[in-house]
């Protein structure tokens, strides 16, 4: 176990404050575990953790403080009852007043919130450092490079809120993660018809290689990264405008993106449309 039970969850949770060693928590921290490897660290990094060696203390310390927080927002709900007899009951210590609804609603918001933000940390941490980089190989990390986005932070940074994408757009973690394939799908169908997949590609092996790009290609890419989440969360309209605005850019650009100049979408005059003015606002 990546989290040896309460000893090592509670030093991430400082609202717990618990007497001795409850087994209370022995099962969610197992699920947490679970949830960490199949959504992001993959079953090489669990075995490689599971030694705890000192070189690997800091992508411990990520992954326990993720397994610890979520074991413990899972928790919450039934931290307070036990089975009787004659049914459920709320346990009543004389000697502590029980916590409002809101003050526990106010605690769990604030554990996912903080949930989400270690999530992300452990994301970027990966990625910033060299010394994991068999995980850029892995089943997991392909799902985050595929779709362009690699954690919730930068999605809230490039996706586009608006009225037709107001509903499919992710509120939490968990639910940027389940977008990730629509995302994949958009950038390979919808938006490589005008950008091409093999440039498509190109833009994912980039990001799985660690490429670095031209101040040009990032540009391109911002606009890209939009188009592909605004058409995965239904908003078709904007979608093709920014597709069409990157579309735009590399033509004018082209020994900046060789891949795409070589390309049938480049050579294609059907594709050619004007600019609107949604494109001053980025």
């Amino acid at each position: 176990m990546l989290v040896e039970g309460y000893s090592e969850m509670k030093k991430f949770l400082p609202a717990i404050e618990m007497k001795g060693e409850p087994t209370i928590f022995d099962e969610a921290l197992a699920a947490a575990q679970e949830r960490l490897v199949r959504l992001i660290i993959g079953d090489q990094l669990e075995t490689q953790l599971e030694q705890r060696a000192a070189a690997d203390h800091k992508l411990l310390l990520h992954c326990q403080r993720v397994i610890s927080q979520d074991a413990f927002l899972e928790s919450i709900p039934d931290l307070d009852l036990i089975l009787t007899d004659a049914g459920f009951a709320v346990v009543n210590n004389e000697k502590v007043t029980m916590a409002s609804r809101d003050r526990v609603d106010s605690l769990k918001k604030g554990t996912e919130d903080k949930l989400q933000a270690s999530r992300d940390a452990l994301i970027a941490y990966l990625l910033r450092t060299t010394a994991y980089n068999s995980w850029r190989l892995t089943e997991e990390f392909e799902v985050f490079a595929s779709a362009l986005v690699t954690t919730y932070e930068e999605f809230k940074m490039v996706a586009i809120l608006t009225n037709a994408s107001a509903k499919s757009y992710p509120q939490s973690w968990n639910e940027f993660h389940a977008l990730l394939p629509a995302m994949n799908t958009a950038l390979m169908t919808d938006v490589a018809s005008y950008i091409s997949k093999e440039y498509a590609i190109e833009l994912i092996g980039k990001i799985r290689e660690r490429t670095q790009m031209s101040p040009a290609e990032k540009a391109v890419f911002l606009i890209i990264q939009r188009a592909a989440t605004s058409y995965a969360m239904e908003d078709r309209a904007v979608g093709q405008q920014l597709a069409t605005r990157a579309y735009s850019l590399m033509q004018k650009d082209l020994d900046s993106f060789p891949t795409f100049a070589a390309s049938a979408e480049a050579k294609d005059i059907a594709l050619q449309h004007a600019d609107t003015p949604i494109f001053s606002m980025f």
